[in-house]
């Protein structure tokens, strides 16, 4: 059932943008309409005047938020644009709340998706391997012995959170899931070889990959996805 909103939402991201999956994911999983604006980094869309006038900082994602007055703000971090949309629309959505209701559960959530988005994300992004490659450093294989690095110790740490080596933490999804599929699926890319050697992430991902709004939200599935990337 899509949720009941005033609101109008627009998430300016691009398809292969993890950042911009995690908030593609949350929303799908609290079945919020929006219009997708598609930002293409790779031409240099996000530096645009245009969209520098939305967000200054030139990243990816941004949510535009009309609400029922008229007036307009946005929010362009995806970890607070999650916990919005969760603080929200949770309490009205199928999968409910994606945050813990207890501030210590609420607090191991947010350590699994501070390794994911502050530890492992920074140095897999286009930005940071493009100046690597600047200096002369082998981008493939920094690529490499990062991932395997972050996914040690996110094994270390999953295997403490997670009940069932379903879900991130517990046995139910959370704004952990939504978060640590994309980052994944980046892991994949620039390291195909690494996730198999740790089964509880491994386990994790195959799981919630497969859920049919993290399917709707990846990379493979969005209107800006060329043709030889997209599901077969």
């Amino acid at each position: 059932m899509t949720v009941t909103t005033d609101r109008k939402f627009t998430l300016y991201g691009y398809f292969r943008s993890s950042a911009s999956a995690r908030v593609r994911t949350v929303m799908a999983l609290h079945e919020i309409p929006y219009t997708n604006h598609q930002v293409h980094l790779l031409k240099g869309e996000q530096r645009s005047k245009e969209y520098l006038a939305v967000n200054p900082s030139g990243t990816v994602p941004t949510l535009s938020i009309t609400e029922a007055d008229g007036s307009q703000w946005s929010v362009a971090q995806c970890v607070s644009i999650m916990e919005y949309l969760d603080e929200e629309y949770g309490g009205q959505s199928k999968v409910g709340y994606l945050l813990p209701r207890n501030a210590r559960d609420r607090a191991m959530v947010r350590n699994i998706i501070g390794v994911l988005v502050s530890d492992l994300f920074p140095c897999l992004t286009s930005g940071t391997l493009k100046r690597l490659r600047s200096y002369g450093v082998d981008d493939a294989a920094w690529a490499k012995e990062c991932s395997a690095a972050f996914v040690e110790a996110l094994e270390g740490l999953l295997k403490r959170t997670s009940t069932s080596g379903k879900y991130c933490f517990g046995d139910s999804l959370t704004l952990a899931d939504a978060t640590f599929s994309p980052q994944m699926e980046t892991v994949l890319r620039f390291a195909p070889d690494v996730l198999p050697n740790y089964p509880t992430v491994y386990s994790i991902y195959q799981h919630v990959s497969q859920l049919p709004q993290v399917v709707a939200a990846d990379y493979k599935h969005q209107p800006d996805t060329p043709e030889e990337l997209r599901a077969k």
